[in-house]
């Protein structure tokens, strides 16, 4: 490709779709960061069913970009997904506000049905406007990827305040001024899309079954989506039930799929599932930040700095900071060192974000072990660093080798593995925090008491995790070694 080429400014689409996924996760975030709070101080519901209903409202969260994916690629086209999503979004939002504790799972549902036709296509489209070997695409999708973090880190840094001045109504109201911006955006900012988006197949839409138009039975369906979210939000245990067994089904079909495969294919494939299987470890210890977490912020925590004191939820936007000031030093980090044939293997790597995560935990297990008094606020900085580094160990590598150890023909269905396991982490994260669960009335003795073995037991998880996949690290790099080209692109000798 020629330098002028190269040098070509960023496709227009790439701004629109920034402002686009900046808004939402505004939205998402000023919701996302303060619902533990909420349940527990406004609705009554106890820390461990709060902490339940989150971790199950996450994971439908991720599940459901499945089949929002597949519908807009097989039949929506990419914009109208985005567009109802958007809708639906708004809706939920906007019930939040005038929610009560008997309808908010309701508004919860509304929200899992948007997101999952939202969610994936914005990515999706953005891929759209880069060809196979742009140069252009890994600096678009690093600007995209900085829209998401500068909303979610605005949104978590003013969504306490509000929620704490003005309730948590005010603030679930704002959630849904955001999500109304970012459809706004979209919607003035088509011109720039040119026909990227469209349904690949105008004529299905126009279909009629029994009479029915295609279009109005799309509609049904979601409706009915959201009603099914709102029953298996209100029955957490079936809808765990009800992971697992689709959880059992795509891994099982994944390994039918590859076990007919050629023999590379077989063994990457083996190992790819063995780097998803421990990463549940990594979300259910990871995902304890909206939960016991927050709560442990918000009742042992000194939180004042300069006579102010800080709502706990603010403290949650030190990830995405940390996020956005730790993504160019380690990717530099990775390239200097595979230029000298010293990258860690995927492997290694996915051992390295589990120690760095146990870490973090056992910081704030040690703090809370020296003595009584609530827990000095820096230390939630050495927290997030540490936590933030695990996550930039793991998760971009994670993404990359989905895509790389999967066969071409099951990419799709191994990214959809690696959303699913990140789902059962997030519900797994809403179980296990009931250990840190805090019964009312509890003195801050026995509190700190609480928290700090919760503290301990997600650290050793991490840790434990960690260690036992250390141990396998030469087994699953020997799976990977299977061709040539791999072992070369992780700078693998």
């Amino acid at each position: 490709m020629t330098k002028a080429a190269t040098r070509a400014r960023q496709p227009a689409a790439l701004y629109v779709l920034f402002l686009t996924e900046m808004w939402e996760r505004f939205g998402f975030y000023t919701m996302f960061s303060l619902f533990v709070l909420y349940a527990t101080q406004d609705i009554g519901l106890d820390d461990a069913d709060a902490a339940l209903l989150y971790g199950t409202f996450a994971s439908f969260v991720y599940i459901t970009t499945l089949p929002g994916g597949f519908l807009a690629d097989r039949l929506m086209g990419a914009r109208r997904a985005i567009v109802i999503g958007a809708v639906v979004m708004c809706l939920g939002y906007t019930s939040l506000f005038f929610a009560t504790p008997t309808t908010i799972t309701l508004s919860l549902g509304l929200i899992v049905v948007g997101n999952g036709l939202f969610k994936p296509n914005v990515g999706s489209l953005l891929g759209t406007f880069y060809g196979k070997d742009d140069p252009r695409r890994e600096s678009g999708f690093t600007i995209f990827y900085l829209g998401i973090n500068l909303g979610a880190f605005v949104a978590t840094l003013i969504a306490g305040w509000i929620g704490q001045t003005f309730g948590y109504d005010v603030a679930f109201g704002i959630a849904g001024i955001g999500k109304a911006i970012s459809l706004i955006t979209f919607l003035i900012g088509r011109r720039w899309l040119g026909n990227k988006g469209l349904p690949p197949n105008p004529a299905l839409l126009r279909q009629r079954h029994f009479g029915v138009p295609q279009q109005v039975l799309l509609l049904i369906g979601m409706a009915g989506a959201s009603l099914l979210a709102t029953y298996l939000l209100l029955h957490a245990t079936m809808a765990g039930e009800l992971l697992a067994a689709v959880a059992a089904l795509c891994f099982g079909g994944f390994i039918l799929q590859i076990w007919h495969d050629s023999p590379a294919n077989r063994r990457r494939g083996i190992a790819l599932l063995a780097l998803i299987a421990i990463s549940i470890i990594f979300w259910t210890v990871y995902n304890q930040v909206g939960t016991s977490f927050l709560l442990f912020t918000d009742r042992l925590v000194d939180r004042t700095i300069w006579d102010f004191t800080v709502p706990p939820s603010d403290f949650l936007s030190l990830n995405p900071l940390f996020i956005l000031l730790m993504g160019g030093p380690f990717a530099a980090l990775w390239v200097w060192l595979a230029k000298r044939g010293r990258n860690p293997s995927i492997p290694l790597k996915f051992v390295l974000g589990h120690l760095l995560l146990g870490s973090a935990f056992l910081v704030l297990f040690g703090v809370l072990a020296q003595g009584a008094g609530h827990v000095p606020w820096p230390w939630l900085v050495l927290f997030f660093a540490l936590y933030t580094a695990a996550e930039m160990v793991l998760s971009p590598v994670g993404l990359a080798m989905t895509s790389e150890l999967a066969p071409e023909r099951l990419r799709g269905f191994a990214m959809g593995l690696w959303l699913m396991a990140t789902a059962l982490g997030y519900y797994l994260a809403g179980a296990a925090a009931g250990v840190a669960a805090v019964p009312k009335g509890t003195g801050e003795a026995a509190m700190r008491s609480i928290y700090s073995n919760a503290f301990l037991d997600y650290g050793l998880l991490a840790l434990g995790g960690g260690l036992l996949f250390l141990a396998l690290v030469p087994w699953v790099a020997s799976l990977m070694r299977t061709s040539p080209e791999t072992a070369t692109r992780n700078g693998q000798h």
